[in-house]
């Protein structure tokens, strides 16, 4: 059976949903393939993952791989997070990432007043 190897890129331990947990700051956990399918679409996992908190590789892991050098996530514009606050598809918490990363580390905690912020950030860049 192929494997996949999960990594914590934060820095406390991650809990796979009704698994183990694996290890903050660069701690690898080396799964089956079946058990991988079984949780990957957990709303946990996959808001970890749109984060990018958790880096997945593999077989068939479908989700983001090892990020080479000069690699990285096209940023959003505050509009398009914006939009993602309203989608039914959009786990909070990838919400909340696409947001911080805009407005750094003093993002708000709350939903409104993210979308506040965000607001502030398309009108006035």
């Amino acid at each position: 059976m192929s494997k996949i190897t999960i990594t914590n890129n934060r820095l406390g331990g991650f809990g796979i949903p009704g698994g183990p947990v694996i290890a903050g700051n660069g701690g690898t956990l080396e799964v089956e393939q079946k058990d991988w399918d079984g949780v990957k679409d957990h709303p946990v996992v996959k808001s970890w993952l749109d984060a990018d908190h958790l880096i997945v590789s593999g077989a068939r892991a479908e989700k983001k791989q090892a990020p080479s050098a000069g690699d990285g996530d096209e940023a959003k514009t505050a509009l398009e997070v914006l939009a993602m606050a309203n989608a039914t598809d959009v786990p909070f918490m990838s919400f909340k990432a696409a947001a911080t990363k805009l407005l750094g580390e003093k993002s708000p905690a709350k939903k409104d007043e993210i979308i506040a912020a965000l607001e502030e950030l398309a009108t006035h860049p």
